[in-house]
């Protein structure tokens, strides 16, 4: 457990690496993704949800990116 976090330091740290406090969010004019891990959980699902719903776009990007980047080193 880490600094009381059960969910293991994979998890901890990716939900510190985006927490944004009240604060924080109201200085950059967002709306925070997430309070606690509720809702972090489904920030995080609407997330994967996004990326499975595009996952064929995101793979053709990655194959053109590929292909850019073997032509530039040649």
């Amino acid at each position: 457990m880490v600094d009381g976090f059960e969910y293991g330091e994979e998890v901890y740290d990716d939900y510190w690496m985006f927490y944004l406090t009240r604060d924080m969010a109201q200085a950059l004019s967002l709306e925070r993704p997430y309070t606690n891990l509720k809702t972090y959980l489904e920030y995080k699902k609407r997330g994967a949800d996004t990326l499975r719903a595009h996952e064929k776009e995101i793979a053709t990007l990655a194959e053109d990116e590929a292909g850019k980047e073997e032509e530039e080193s040649e």
